[in-house]
């Protein structure tokens, strides 16, 4: 049985804390912050409700039934997002969620979801991160968890890979390539920082061929899915104008993310991904794990 603390107010900090590049210690909401929304697959009206949680709690999702602790081990499903799944309970398309509290730098939080996802909002990070500033940021008084590799670690499927070596700090260089007049080849490198992932990263929406769109309604995908909370791309034009010109490879340095946030500690390396999508993100994440020797390593 897994037990939860939601951190009570008295007994949270009342300093906000002010944007670094990485906090010393473990981090929390200061406040309850609630977002509405559809969900970008199931089409249906949700919400989550982002608690304050005690020091060592992790990121937990909670709703009807079991709570699903947001690591790896309970991932289900990476079909066009990552699903959690604890004892048939689930909570599909976390992965914005997650890279919104990974990139401001939160470790502890109890999230309440109403409905089986979480809201696509915009299609992109920047609607959780902007509730998280307007919830606060509170520092907690213990030390953050924080995973360092001690070797490489290289993931491959299907002509993508991902492969990490010792670093301080996160460092990603992401590679995207697609065959198509309005992509092409896109690179990216970033280094997350609490400070700027709300102004570089989280604004970066997802994304989708218009080819694709009919068979991810054929596998019960995307029916929530709209040019209010995706970019389509058409053979000749986008259905709306870029955030930034590499919008695109920004979402996928945004996706993996917050797939890694699953490790369940800050991981310290320098990646790089070259066409990686969710699959593939998760099967890191593990590799990671198992090279550290389990959970324990954090």
């Amino acid at each position: 049985m897994t037990t939860l603390t939601i951190e009570p107010e008295a007994a949270r900090r009342e300093t906000t804390v002010h944007c670094r590049k990485s906090a010393a210690s473990q981090q929390t909401l200061a406040s309850a912050v609630t977002l509405h929304g559809r969900g970008l697959h199931g089409g249906d009206e949700c919400s989550v409700t982002i608690h304050p949680a005690a020091p060592h709690t992790g990121i937990v999702f909670i709703g009807s039934s079991d709570p699903i602790p947001a690591v790896v081990a309970n991932v289900v499903d990476t079909s066009r997002g990552t699903a959690l799944g604890v004892n048939g309970t689930r909570v599909r398309t976390v992965e914005h969620l997650m890279a919104a509290l990974r990139g401001r730098g939160i470790d502890n939080a109890v999230v309440e979801v109403r409905g089986t996802e979480t809201p696509a909002l915009d299609g992109s990070a920047l609607p959780y991160i902007e509730a998280i500033d307007a919830a606060g940021v509170v520092e907690q008084g213990l030390p953050r968890r924080i995973l360092r590799l001690g070797e490489p670690v290289v993931v491959q499927q299907n002509g993508s890979f991902i492969a990490a070596v010792p670093g301080m700090g996160l460092r990603i260089t992401y590679v995207l390539n697609y065959d198509h007049p309005m992509i092409g080849a896109q690179v990216a490198t970033y280094e997350l920082s609490e400070c700027d992932f709300g102004r570089e990263i989280a604004p970066a929406r997802t994304f989708v061929l218009y080819e694709e769109v009919a068979q991810l309604l054929e596998n019960d995908l995307a029916r929530g899915g709209s040019v209010e909370n995706a970019i389509v791309i058409w053979r000749d034009r986008i259905s709306s104008g870029l955030r930034f010109p590499d919008e695109l490879v920004r979402h996928k340095v945004m996706d993996l993310v917050g797939d890694i946030a699953l490790i369940g500690c800050v991981l310290e390396a320098e990646i790089v991904a070259v066409k990686s999508g969710h699959s593939l993100n998760i099967e890191f994440a593990r590799k990671v794990l198992e090279v550290c020797r389990g959970e324990e390593a954090c």
